[in-house]
């Protein structure tokens, strides 16, 4: 009874130790390690929305060079960082071929805008147009070694007869015109203000249109700023040139805040009209 009583005893011992040592189960089979892209948490695919077209816009200012507007108008497209295109005078080059020097030093683009801006020669036949764009060009390349062959007409295409177009086509001319107008040259003068409101309507009536805005301002000829007589032509002129100078940084801002790229005039600018 004894020796029964203590087999007992031994074989219970064996089996507590047993539990101890025995190895653990698993709760389930092993796996191969997760990769870096398996254990990321998911992430929803970024829709990828296009980006719209670049909105293009083109300053234009015509009738310089001169010794005094021209340049604080590139100073601001400078402080702007943006650029523009300019329709110059032969005459007006030969007086300021430093200006137009800068003009193209600084990126912005050339345009013809005839020698003398005398609509009595300019307009005398289709041959005598043509004279005049060969005679700015040759001042133009006197400064920049060639010259252009976008040009604009002094007062606008419409003064272009048939026989005059066919003309320049032959020799390889392209017209440029503009459909906002900032009415900078009013012979009764004109405000900042106001040339501010007509080149924003002007931009806001050709987006409805669907066209690519060409915005027309002026630095102006050439001119004797010294005494001119209150409630003068030569004193209107000068107060819209100022006026146009103060209105380009809010013209810009303006043409900015609707996501406008300032293009240069070229070959590929689009038809006005």
């Amino acid at each position: 009874m004894i020796y029964k009583y203590i087999l007992l005893l031994m074989l219970n011992f064996l089996l507590l130790g047993g539990c101890n040592t025995a190895p653990p189960i698993p709760l389930a089979p092993p796996t191969e390690p997760l990769t870096l892209a398996e254990a990321a948490p998911a992430v929803e695919e970024e829709t990828v929305i296009p980006a719209e077209p670049l909105k293009k816009v083109y300053l234009t200012f015509d009738d310089g060079p001169n010794s005094y507007y021209t340049g604080q108008i590139l100073d601001i497209l400078r402080d702007y960082g943006i650029k523009a295109s300019f329709a110059v005078l032969g005459v007006n080059i030969d007086k300021n071929p430093d200006v137009l020097r800068r003009i193209m030093d600084e990126g912005h683009g050339i345009i013809n805008h005839s020698y003398s801006h005398d609509y009595k020669r300019v307009y005398s036949s289709p041959e005598a147009f043509l004279k005049e764009l060969e005679r700015c060009n040759e001042s133009i390349a006197r400064v920049t070694g060639s010259g252009v062959k976008i040009f604009r007409a002094p007062g606008g295409p419409s003064n272009l007869n048939k026989k005059t177009l066919e003309l320049l086509r032959q020799h390889g001319y392209i017209s440029i015109s503009w459909n906002v107008a900032s009415a900078d040259t009013d012979p009764n003068g004109v405000s900042k203000e106001q040339i501010v409101e007509n080149v924003k309507r002007g931009i806001l009536q050709i987006e409805s249109l669907g066209k690519t805005p060409i915005v027309l301002m002026h630095d102006g000829t050439e001119i004797n700023r010294s005494g001119a007589a209150p409630g003068s032509a030569l004193a209107n002129y000068i107060f819209n040139r100022e006026s146009g100078v103060a209105a380009l940084p809010e013209i810009i801002e303006f043409l900015m805040e609707r996501n406008y790229t300032f293009a240069v005039v070229d070959e590929n600018t689009p038809p006005a009209w």
